[in-house]
């Protein structure tokens, strides 16, 4: 004979319940993962329900998982049963709470599994009512109906699960479609990088190379502390990702003069010079389209228009001066003009890299930022292994 059937107590909730359970409810809405919200469940479900054990079932490509547990002796943790062959599959599948107060009295009960464990009566709750991805359990080991409040309990800690679950999947299929709109958009920039180089002499190792001398001496630039206030991972990142865009401009540039073997006489350099604001009105289009302008665009904006300025003020297209001249066209300035130095051109035969760096750094305070020059002086070497890595096929 089975013991009698006895109404539990609800001593074991104390003054302190209430509380308890806001904390619960306020920890799952924190969680970040499936295995967090378990945890919150395991580390708290038994304190609140005056439980001998509690389980975490998941459902599982037909099966229900029972993935974590908390119990006086071993449940089922780590095991896997069909649906229709466990109390948690029934809950779940009817999205409907199982109170049983003797297991040996009920025939949804798979008896032989349950033998080995000290379970007598449980109440099984499904997470989310509507199409159940999980259930919760909780267990005695005497046969009782458990009190009113615990079932309340139980529920809204399967409630808040749920909510906690949903949230998960939520930010999860975020983060793919934000992944997914950053590789768009990244395609999206080469693609438009590619549109210029197609109708330029220069080769899309030249967008490879100057993404990688920004970086670089970016890095630098922020590990001295330099520009402190300008310079973080962020905008280095955005940085290296609007670099190909610096000469997006070009595009824009007639071909008898884009593509003239040789050196351009004055009114051929000026209609060249003009790639600068033509690359700020692509911008500024695609600003214009979307509705709406970014960190992105406007770093890409900044780079495409003044790369080309001087320190000294004698550049173009507005003859900015010092640090008028956004940092990021400082900072392409240098990339672009190395990488122009040691490539061969139609009209111009390429330097060595040592050469090349005597060049530049003979320009500190006339063409370029003096500081930046200085962080150039110190990391020259990596410019030249870049350019080695992404060299042009012969």
């Amino acid at each position: 004979m089975h013991a009698p059937a006895r109404t539990s107590s609800f001593a074991y909730y104390g003054d302190d319940a209430p509380s308890a359970l806001d904390a619960l409810v306020l920890d799952l809405a924190m969680a970040r993962g499936i295995a967090e919200v378990m945890s919150v469940v395991r580390r708290n479900a038994r304190g609140l329900t005056g439980a001998d054990g509690i389980s975490f079932v998941l459902r599982e490509s037909g099966r229900c998982y029972y993935a974590d547990e908390d119990a006086i002796t071993p449940l089922w943790k780590g095991q896997r049963f069909p649906m229709e062959t466990c109390i948690s599959g029934w809950a779940m599948q009817r999205g409907e709470v199982v109170v049983i107060e003797d297991i040996y009295a009920d025939d949804r009960i798979p008896h032989a599994a349950y033998r080995p464990t000290f379970v007598r009566s449980l109440v099984m709750v499904p997470v989310r009512h509507e199409d159940p991805v999980a259930a919760i359990g909780a267990y005695w080991a005497h046969c009782h109906r458990p009190a009113p409040e615990v079932i309340r309990t139980l529920r809204r800690i399967a409630n808040s699960a749920a909510v906690a679950m949903t949230n998960i999947a939520l930010v999860n299929s975020l983060s793919v479609a934000l992944e997914a709109a950053e590789r768009a958009k990244d395609a999206i920039i080469l693609a438009m990088a590619s549109l210029a180089e197609t109708r330029d002499n220069e080769t899309a190792n030249h967008v490879r190379r100057t993404q990688h001398y920004l970086r670089a001496l970016a890095r630098a630039a922020c590990e001295r502390g330099l520009y402190a206030d300008q310079l973080d991972d962020g905008i280095i990142d955005l940085l290296f990702k609007s670099a190909p865009l610096h000469d997006i401009g070009k595009v824009g540039i007639p071909d008898r003069i884009l593509l003239k073997p040789g050196r351009l006489d004055e009114a051929e350099r000026a209609v060249m010079q003009t790639h600068a604001e033509l690359g700020r009105q692509v911008i500024v289009n695609a600003e214009r389209h979307l509705g709406t302008s970014s960190s992105f665009l406007q770093v890409a904006k900044d780079i495409a228009f003044t790369h080309h300025e001087r320190w000294d003020g004698d550049g173009y297209p507005r003859g900015l001066a010092g640090k008028a001249i956004p940092l990021t066209g400082r900072l392409m300035a240098i990339a672009d003009v190395y990488d122009a130095l040691v490539t061969e051109r139609v009209y111009k035969a390429a330097m060595s890299h040592e050469e090349a760096v005597a060049v530049i750094l003979g320009e500190r305070g006339r063409q370029f930022d003096p500081e930046l020059i200085d962080v150039f002086r110190e990391i020259a070497p990596v410019f030249e292994t870049i350019f080695g890595q992404f060299a042009d096929a012969a």
